[in-house]
């Protein structure tokens, strides 16, 4: 049975999503991402133009999936619960999933600028804009003091960005405890 062509597009990205996250995007070439799929590069480039839009496929795929993450959040009452579940969502996900995020901001150099002017929107408009508005409305409703909401999400990406990184996998807690340390200190503070 011959594989269709949306099943070999998906088993391109999923093998590519490895690769990049492993040796990063000027370390490989389309040729090793053909062979580790076993496909030709003929097979490769009928799917892909070239390695830069292989590679914006799987980051804008991986943008998809925060929104939606993000979208299934807001529907919890209260901003600390919408947070909540966004951050234990995304704990849940593989290491090189949870790296494509990281991949997105350190690779970027690799691309052209036209690439990186559209990427930069959409990864703003579907993510960091998303929770800027989450944290925005919690500060409004009275939920979270006062302050600024773009101060205050890249300061909970930071506390989450060290999890971005798969080859941490092993000596990173992603347990359960470990997500609500982190939320707590976010939302309360490390003091006693």
């Amino acid at each position: 049975m011959t594989a269709q062509p949306q099943d070999v597009r998906q088993q391109i990205l999923h093998e590519a999503t490895r690769l990049f996250v492993d040796r990063g995007y000027h370390g490989l070439s389309m040729r090793e991402i053909a062979e580790a799929v076993g496909v030709s590069k003929a097979g490769l480039y009928y799917h892909f133009k070239d390695k830069e839009d292989l590679f914006l496929a799987i980051l804008t795929n991986n943008l998809e999936r925060l929104e939606q993450t993000i979208q299934q959040a807001r529907q919890a009452a209260a901003v600390r619960g919408q947070v909540e579940l966004f951050v234990t969502e995304i704990f849940q996900w593989a290491p090189e999933q949870r790296a494509i995020i990281r991949l997105a901001s350190q690779e970027m150099d690799h691309l052209s600028q036209h690439s990186v002017t559209e990427f930069t929107r959409l990864y703003h408009a579907k993510f960091i804009s998303q929770i800027q508005a989450m944290l925005a409305a919690g500060i409004e409703h009275g939920e979270l003091r006062a302050m600024d909401p773009v101060v205050a999400t890249w300061l909970l990406l930071g506390m989450m960005y060290p999890y971005l990184y798969s080859s941490h996998a092993g000596e990173m807690n992603t347990s359960t405890e470990a997500v609500q340390l982190m939320l707590s200190i976010f939302f309360d503070g490390a003091a006693t």
